[in-house]
This record gives C-alpha cells, structure tokens and sequence, in this order.
C-alpha cells in the first residue's frame, strides 16, 4: 500500500468523485431544479452552475438545451468538468472561481448551487458575499437556487458513511464530528483506491457550517433579493423541523 499525506478539500479525491457520486440521481435533481423554475415561472435559459464540482449537472444541463457556465473554486475538479465536455462537445465553459470572490463579467437567467456546495463556505462574511456575487450576476428577473444541509443532518451524523468492501475499486470511511456551539461539522474522509496491483490510501477533512433559516434569509434580503422562499428537499411544502436539506429560492 502506498500513502499520501491530507490534501486541500475536493484535490486528491477529484479524479475519483465521480466513483463517490455514482449513486446520486443528477437526472432527478435536475428535474427538481426545473420544477422549481417552472413554480416562479422564471426564464433559465442561461445558467450558472456554481460549485459544479466535476461538472456532471452542468453537462445534464446543456444537454437539455440550456447555454451553462460552470465555476468551481477546485481547480482539480474543473480539470475534470472540462474533459467532459470535451468529450460531450458539450460548449459547457468552466473556470476556476470562488464563489465568494466570483467575477465573471456575464449575468444569468439562473444559478443553481447544488449538493449543499455552499454549506462548505464556514465564515459567515464570505457566505453572505456569495450570496452578494450571486446577485449581481443575475438578469432582471433571475433566480438563485440553492440547497444547504441543516443542524439537523449534522446532529444525525447523515454525513457518516462507508464502503469498505475488499473487493470494491473504491473504499472509503467518512466520519464527522458536529459542534454545536461554532456550528462546524467535520468530516474526516479516508479513501483506499486501488491502483493496479498497488492501493493507494489518502485522507480530506472538510468542514461545514450550518446556518440557520433566519440567518440565510436575511442574507439574501441584504444582498437585493425582493423574494425569499425555502423548501422541504425536492418538494414544494416548506421546511420542517426534521428537515435535513432545505432548498432557498431567491428572486431578483
């Protein structure tokens, strides 16, 4: 077995993500999403896949018709995104950005953040500046969709997870740790990957604020939004106590 030291966030596992995410039906999130922009009757033409990750929605998206960007603050991940669409012929741009520091010199009808991506951004500062960015990059009229992962999944430990099958190419061991008094939710990640005869074992900590309802809110008011309105996951009835994922609509 050969080792590796921690790596930065979404940098050593990114050319095995998609192994991780290979469960995750991308299909029926985008369904969600276009059932939400169906509800607001809201033009998405042009959309904004912001924290895209390895790109797989962003290609789901153009491949429906939609003219998409995708950013990402992991230079590793968007390596990814792009020989997808290189190899889809996809037209799908991607670029390395931060989504607290996002400046692309274009607006959209949309933007979509999925995957509780902007949980990851833990100083509240920087997470109300997301949510200023993302409004200035919005056409008259625009929506923000956004999903977040509740103190509720983090007090339920739904972050722990494992594959530890000898026989699987990909094992791993996810174990997270929530306080409640800084409202940061570690995740300890180990990963096996078998590489030829060799396997090769690494680690990631990621980190994940929980904000409350009120608080993200507020935010989006302050950032210009003239609507709010938030969702139980995948439905269209609002949050409840027990809701471990809620999706944030803002309306320019």
């Amino acid at each position: 077995m050969t080792n590796s030291s921690a790596s930065e966030p979404f940098e050593a596992v990114a050319p095995y993500y998609d192994q991780l995410m290979q469960s995750i039906p991308y299909l029926w999130w985008m369904h969600y999403v276009e059932t939400l922009l169906d509800y607001f009757d809201r033009p998405a033409q042009k959309v904004l896949d912001l924290c895209c990750g390895t790109g797989n929605l962003s290609e789901l998206l153009a491949l429906s018709g939609y003219e998409v960007v995708g950013v990402d603050r992991s230079a590793a991940m968007i390596e990814q995104a792009r020989r997808k669409a290189e190899q889809h012929q996809s037209g799908v741009r991607y670029s390395v950005q931060d989504a607290a520091e996002l400046d692309l010199g274009e607006t959209f009808d949309s933007i979509i953040s999925l995957f509780d991506s902007l949980n990851n951004i833990i100083e509240p500062e920087r997470f109300a500046e997301a949510l200023r960015r993302a409004y200035r990059h919005l056409n008259p009229d625009g929506i923000f969709i956004f999903d977040l992962n509740t103190e509720y999944a983090f007090v339920q430990k739904m972050f722990d997870q494992r594959l530890l099958e000898p026989s699987a190419p990909l094992r791993y061991r996810w174990r997270s740790q929530y306080d409640k008094e800084s409202r940061l939710c570690t995740v300890q990640m180990e990963f096996w990957v078998r590489e030829g005869e060799q396997e090769r074992y690494f680690t990631e900590t990621h980190l994940q604020r929980a904000y409350t309802e009120s608080e993200v809110r507020a935010m989006l008011y302050a950032a210009g939004f003239a609507e709010v309105h938030l969702f139980d996951a995948y439905t269209l009835h609002p949050p409840d106590r027990r809701s471990d994922r809620v999706f944030y609509v803002g309306l320019r």
